[in-house]
């Protein structure tokens, strides 16, 4: 009895004996994905240095996991300063989420999400202890959309990426798996992604809590969409998994839905119903892309629609499968579409945005 009882004693301090300290190094973290990593990271005990780009600022960390969160800045579009931050020293995971979701040109593309990629992997080559392993943010739009609703995309399918968006988050795929320096590494490519800090759906919420639909050639398109608390989780898996050294995995919900549910879950979350769906014609559409496109020329800012815009959401059936997700990383998306559309809803009423 009295062995027992040590034994038990001594599996209890084991229990009790708080994780090892693992340190993160997260680029983009002022961006909506990035943000809502580090604080996944960080609540799961993760030490976490996140990398922003000068001037930018990154959401406030909560209180009970800011200890936990240290800043940096760096330009990420500027291979030396990059190289020269001490941010990327002695780190054991890189989860590499900054890049550009808007711009005219490929080669603005490239250099948003080609090059840093590129930048950053020369640099963690050149550390005295590389990390143990590079997490990249992707996009489904590096694979491409489903050809038609019974068959999602589904991990290991022939890339057919989709704009230049999606040839330039494939091409940065490509360079992480080529670099000489064979870090080991895991692509995540995320179907699309909502919630609080979300701008891209930003208009959606907007319209539906006036009673208004806008469907801009959407009406009758389908698309996989993953709440990004669920996403963030799901980089977490990927960076520790051993099975997923390597590998490429899909993150989407089970759910799959048309945009007409998207607009009801949205204005169900504002506590109202659509009383007004209108059909946007393609004309008007592709005379936005081209206006936004200028707006960007001159300006230099990001436009909520351009040219990019208008052929991503050309494809009828943005539909994927995160089979290989859930049977390697045990992952599970945890909040359906109903739940998401109400806590994104409730952010932006309290942050203003709506």
């Amino acid at each position: 009895p009295g062995a027992r009882r040590r034994a038990r004693r001594g599996a209890g301090q084991r229990r009790a004996r708080p994780p090892l300290t693992v340190l993160a190094l997260v680029t983009g973290a002022s961006g909506f994905v990035g943000s809502h990593l580090v604080e996944a990271l960080a609540g799961s005990g993760w030490q976490v240095r996140r990398l922003a780009r000068p001037g930018s600022r990154p959401p406030e960390v909560a209180t009970p996991f800011a200890r936990r969160v240290e800043t940096w800045t760096a330009p990420l579009d500027d291979p030396g300063a990059f190289a020269a931050s001490p941010a990327l020293g002695d780190v054991d995971v890189v989860f590499h989420v900054g890049g550009v979701t808007r711009a005219r040109t490929a080669r603005a593309f490239a250099a948003g999400n080609v090059r840093p990629t590129v930048a950053l992997l020369d640099a963690l080559a050149a550390q005295r202890r590389p990390p143990r392993r590079v997490v990249l943010v992707s996009s489904q739009a590096a694979v491409g959309a489903a050809a038609a609703p019974e068959r999602p995309v589904r991990d290991g399918d022939a890339p057919r990426p989709v704009g230049g968006y999606g040839r330039s988050k494939r091409l940065a795929e490509e360079a992480l798996a080529a670099h000489p320096a064979r870090i080991p590494w895991t692509v995540v490519r995320p179907s699309a992604v909502y919630g609080p800090r979300d701008r891209d759906f930003l208009p959606v919420f907007r319209h539906a809590a006036r009673g208004l639909a806008l469907y801009p050639g959407t009406r009758d398109a389908w698309l996989s969409l993953v709440y990004v608390g669920d996403l963030a989780r799901a980089l977490v898996c990927a960076g520790t998994a051993p099975a997923a050294a390597g590998r490429t995995y899909l993150v989407a919900a089970e759910e799959r839905v048309p945009w007409p549910a998207v607009y009801a879950a949205a204005a169900a979350a504002a506590g109202t119903r659509l009383r007004v769906e209108l059909d946007v014609p393609r004309w008007a559409l592709l005379a936005a892309g081209v206006c936004g496109d200028a707006y960007m020329a001159l300006t230099g800012r990001a436009a909520l629609v351009g040219r990019e815009k208008v052929a991503l959401g050309r494809p009828r059936w943005w539909l994927c499968t995160a089979a290989r997700a859930r049977l390697e990383l045990g992952w599970r998306p945890d909040v359906p579409l109903a739940e998401g559309a109400r806590r994104t809803w409730v952010w932006y009423r309290a942050a203003g945005w709506a």
